[in-house]
């Protein structure tokens, strides 16, 4: 992604942190708010207000540290242990289910791998709505391949994802629905790298692989 980014460009990804960050932080001015209402001898009800309050930051500060990374240059640079953490921490409370696969080298450094990991996860769990399980087999110094298969009862593709993925989506058209899906593109062709999407119906599976250049 060579040169400053199209102002199209800094408009949808500022759309994508704010329309995935203003829940959280709604629900803590909501719970602050309540919390102020709630009688002192009512401590059920002010206990379940600080636990939405305390949940809720623990989202936003999940999705904020998620987003630094995934979006952001210092996405460039992190361990497969890093980059773990901050994807069991963004959906510790969503219906996808995550694993890892054998063998995971925890210290092994992700250079643009970092980003696309995170970016690929964030799309797979937009198509598994209902949730479901994600596979994940990471890369290592023999075999430079990042694979992702997500199981799930039904697979949706969103508009615009695919050809996102693919390059064949014009930057006017992309959306912050799609955002992830083009920095993935614009990741592995810069680094002169391979993706691959498979989609089948039975089972119900998505698979994305990603070769990058040793």
């Amino acid at each position: 992604m060579a040169g400053a980014f199209p102002l199209h460009f800094a408009e949808i990804l500022t759309s994508r942190l704010c329309h995935d960050l203003i829940s959280p932080i709604s629900a803590i001015n909501t719970g602050l708010e309540l919390f102020q209402e709630t009688s002192p001898n009512h401590r059920t009800e002010s206990d379940e207000i600080l636990k939405l309050i305390l949940n809720s930051a623990h989202t936003a500060s999940a999705r904020v540290s998620f987003y630094r990374v995934a979006f952001g240059r210092s996405g460039g640079s992190i361990s497969l242990g890093m980059a773990r953490e901050l994807i069991e921490k963004y959906f510790l409370r969503s219906k996808l289910k995550i694993q890892w696969n054998d063998p995971f080298q925890k210290d092994f450094v992700l250079d643009a791998g970092g980003r696309i990991l995170l970016n690929a996860v964030l799309w797979m769990s937009e198509c598994a709505p209902r949730g479901g399980l994600l596979h994940i087999t990471t890369p290592r110094e023999d075999v430079p391949v990042l694979s992702l298969r997500l199981e799930t009862d039904s697979i949706i593709l969103h508009q615009g994802t695919v050809e996102a993925l693919e390059g064949k989506a014009p930057l006017q058209e992309i959306t912050p629905r799609t955002v992830p899906c083009y920095l993935i593109h614009c990741i592995v062709k810069e680094e002169q790298g391979n993706l691959m999407i498979n989609k089948t119906s039975s089972p119900s599976e998505l698979v994305l692989e990603v070769t990058m250049n040793e």
